[in-house]
């Protein structure tokens, strides 16, 4: 299967997954990025979160100072992490000022929740939640295989124990590098699979 393809498949898999409920912040968080940017863009650019209006790009709200350090590691914003859950930014400041009344959690302070739970632990109070170890998607290291595909003209390079990824390259060295970018991919919807699997009900919903 092509880097084509499997970015096509990738990106498939993300828009299902915040289908599913799952926000951009878990979606990045369940691939290993840094950065909220990928996900949230293809989203965007999509048409599933709406485009930021001009006056909002620099417009700035008044959260928490922890809230917003959270956002920057991100690489998000306060404005942007509102339009992925379908909230109004100024109702949802004034909303996280306090605590939902008797201990019932609104969308909002439940987004927060689940985006940044050690932010709304530092808020609002409540137990810390232990991290599980990270479950590895293979056990041992994977094989590597290189061949000079004749009627191709060109080298291919495949990894045993994902059999429909392969890439080529005109050298060993260019089909390997081709090779990485394609299992990164491959492992990305792996990794979007397993999170889709995992999908709840009702408290899924953004």
């Amino acid at each position: 299967m092509k880097v084509e393809d499997l970015e096509e498949i990738l990106n498939r898999r993300i828009v299902e997954a915040y289908s599913h409920g799952y926000s951009v912040v878990e979606i990045t968080r369940a691939l290993r990025k840094t950065s909220v940017d990928f996900v949230h863009s293809l989203l965007r650019d999509t048409g599933h979160i709406p485009v930021m209006a001009r006056n909002e790009y620099r417009r700035q709200y008044d959260i928490d100072p922890r809230l917003m350090l959270a956002f920057r590691k991100k690489g998000f914003s306060f404005g942007r992490w509102c339009l992925g859950w379908r909230l109004d930014p100024t109702i949802t400041a004034t909303v996280l000022k306090s605590m939902s009344e008797e201990g019932t959690e609104s969308a909002t302070h439940l987004a927060l929740k689940r985006d940044f739970p050690e932010v709304f632990i530092s808020l609002y109070g409540g137990k810390r939640i232990k991290k599980g170890k990270k479950k590895r998607l293979h056990s041992q290291p994977n094989s590597l295989r290189i061949d000079w595909d004749n009627e191709r003209k060109t080298f291919i390079a495949t990894i045993p124990e994902y059999p429909i990824v392969e890439a080529n390259g005109k050298d060993w060295e260019d089909a390997f590098y081709a090779l990485k970018s394609a299992v990164r991919l491959y492992e990305y919807i792996l990794r979007m699979d397993r999170l889709v699997e995992n999908t709840g009900t009702d408290s899924m919903a953004h």
